[in-house]
């Protein structure tokens, strides 16, 4: 690239920086460890999962311009851990040959239910 290329790369870099403007999302600490906990949860990474909730509560528990922070993203880690349970107990009943339809309706009456509420979180 020569000199005269940079400089005009570099001149176009602010108009292109511009027109790129801020993330639609520009999530906090804690929402990203989140993001983590659900996936290593749901793919059943049991033990990342534990470090990551226990991340999740450190990072909870620091004062926020001087403030205590809600629970929220920690109460919406406990509600995924629930619906994932519900899920794979439903799964696991569901696969049983000759499983109790009722108890298999019941599953997925309870799966539904720890679905919306980590869905209200």
């Amino acid at each position: 690239m020569t000199a005269t290329t940079r400089e005009a790369a570099t001149a176009d870099a602010p108009a292109l920086t511009a027109s790129l403007g801020q993330p639609r999302y520009n999530r906090r600490l804690s929402d990203k460890i989140l993001g983590a906990f659900n996936h290593a949860y749901a793919i059943g990474e049991t033990e990342t999962a534990a470090r990551l909730r226990d991340i999740l509560k450190d990072s909870e528990d620091m004062p926020a311009d001087g403030e205590r922070r809600d629970r929220g993203p920690l109460v919406q880690a406990d509600r995924w851990t629930a619906f994932v349970d519900a899920r794979n107990a439903y799964q696991d009943l569901a696969g049983r040959r000759g499983a109790d339809a009722e108890m298999v309706d019941a599953a997925l009456k309870s799966m539904r239910a720890a679905y919306l509420r980590w869905n209200d979180a």
